[in-house]
């Protein structure tokens, strides 16, 4: 009889967990969005899109520039642990490497890994796919040296809109 219980038991466990898993993926939204309830950042870097979202419900939309292939933007989950307006990027690399650049001024720049940034980018004009398939960073098709380039508009409302502590989901 105890083994009848113990089983039941099981039994009824196992369809909780399933009626809650089918709870949240039955509704249409995604597992791995169900765990931000409240604003969150996504960014894809094979699309060149950036989404800010509060819950499962899309605020923001823009295209964006990710690291090229040299210099890849991290994937993986972050939280966005300092921002700064404005900001004057040094380059970490030598005067006369191919990787070196001139201090870079931006209005907006928002610190999701040490030395990663989400920003605005002054010196560039293009944004999206095939914006960071190049070999140069700092050019329009060149990609960025690991950072994730923003347009201005998009970049002034994220800065407002997204505190310390925001989460960041960055996938290939």
């Amino acid at each position: 009889m105890r083994g009848v219980v113990l089983s039941c038991c099981r039994l009824v466990i196992c369809l909780a967990l399933l009626g809650a898993t089918l709870g949240v993926l039955g509704s249409g939204v995604p597992a791995a969005q169900a765990v931000y309830p409240g604003k969150h950042i996504t960014i894809s870097v094979s699309r060149e899109r950036l989404r800010a979202w509060v819950g499962h419900h899309v605020v923001l939309v823009t295209p964006v520039t990710t690291g090229n292939r040299a210099l890849p933007t991290p994937t993986g989950y972050f939280t966005l642990y300092a921002k700064y307006s404005p900001y004057t990027m040094i380059s970490p690399w030598p005067t006369g490497s191919a990787d070196w650049y001139p201090p870079s001024r931006m209005s907006f720049a928002m610190e999701f890994a040490r030395g990663y940034f989400i920003h605005d980018a002054p010196w560039r004009s293009v944004y999206g796919p095939g914006s960071n398939l190049g070999t140069q960073p700092g050019t329009n098709y060149g990609g960025t040296h690991g950072c994730v380039n923003v347009p201005y508009d998009a970049m002034k409302f994220l800065y407002n809109w997204a505190p310390n502590g925001t989460p960041v989901h960055i996938v290939g």
